[in-house]
């Protein structure tokens, strides 16, 4: 059990890092904050599209034109049908009159040009909402097929490619994440051990001293991972800081760009700083020679 004295001895030292090797310490931090940054604006990235995935997902339908002849009792008799497949939440009739009226809402000042058709060449259909777990390819693909051979269907119709494509993508950010999160792991590792490496270097004398006086390996290498938590915490607050500035300049310019909430910063910078304990604790075990005391 620590006293008072050993308490203070200990946080005093680490902290002393901070004033006794300002150089080392600050490129230190710099060079950690500059590959947290790397990996933070990947990670915002990703954020960003899943953000944009789960809207697109949310407007994930199907359009089910009837073909061209099909009489009133016939469509009727369609939508019960619909209504009772797994995975439909709502299913809207949409007439070739409203139909026309939204394609001359969508034209905007061209709809005029709609006024020279000699006929509504709009065909009637119906609007299938799915429900939330139904948002997805697998389903609408599903549905598609079971209702593309219904005798009254002309056409299905859903937006495919470009939510593909946005998956695809959306895998690849995530990937991309893992492997930069990977490397930048290491590379903090490799640079926060290195730093204190040379920090226990120029004090062997004085734990070579503290060695002859009792001290334990736990109490001589506290100091220097809580100089490494430091450090780490530091970087991460660094990285973070440039993203938000990064994030406050493109809002003028990119609308609907997500920045990290409070919740996800905290853990950003939580995690810097396990990095930073974890470089610090692989200097000393190589130094200190540390066994199961650790």
């Amino acid at each position: 059990m620590l006293n008072r004295e050993q308490i203070n001895y200990l946080a005093r030292e680490s902290f002393a890092g901070f004033t006794r090797r300002k150089l080392t310490t600050g490129v230190t931090i710099l060079i950690m904050g500059s590959a947290l940054l790397v990996l933070a604006v990947l990670t915002l990235a990703t954020l960003n599209m899943g953000n944009m995935l789960e809207q697109a997902r949310q407007s994930i339908d199907i359009r089910v034109f009837l073909k061209e002849g099909a009489t009133e009792q016939e469509i009727a008799e369609l939508q019960p049908r619909l209504v009772i497949i797994p995975g439909v939440k709502q299913v809207d009739f949409v007439s070739p009159e409203r139909a026309l009226m939204q394609f001359k809402k969508d034209l905007g000042p061209e709809a005029e040009i709609v006024e020279l058709l000699p006929e509504n060449p709009l065909p009637a259909s119906y609007h299938v909402i799915l429900r939330n777990n139904a948002r997805n390819m697998e389903s609408v693909r599903t549905i598609g097929k079971e209702v593309a051979v219904w005798d009254q269907v002309g056409e299905i119709v859903y937006n495919q490619e470009w939510i593909n494509t946005l998956e695809r993508w959306a895998f690849r950010f995530q990937m991309a994440s893992l492997v930069v999160g990977g490397l930048v792991f290491l590379a903090a590792v490799f640079v926060i051990s290195n730093t204190v490496k040379l920090t226990v270097a120029s004090s062997r004398r004085i734990i070579d001293i503290q060695k002859l006086v009792g001290a334990t390996n736990a109490f001589i290498r506290t100091p220097f991972l809580f100089e490494g938590i430091l450090q780490g915490f530091l970087a991460g607050v660094l990285a973070m800081g440039l993203v938000a500035v990064l994030s406050n300049i493109l809002s003028d310019y990119l609308t609907g760009v997500v920045f990290f909430n409070p919740p996800q910063i905290l853990g950003f910078v939580l995690f810097c700083s396990v990095l930073g304990l974890a470089g610090s604790w692989a200097a000393m075990r190589k130094y200190l020679r540390l066994g199961s005391d650790f």
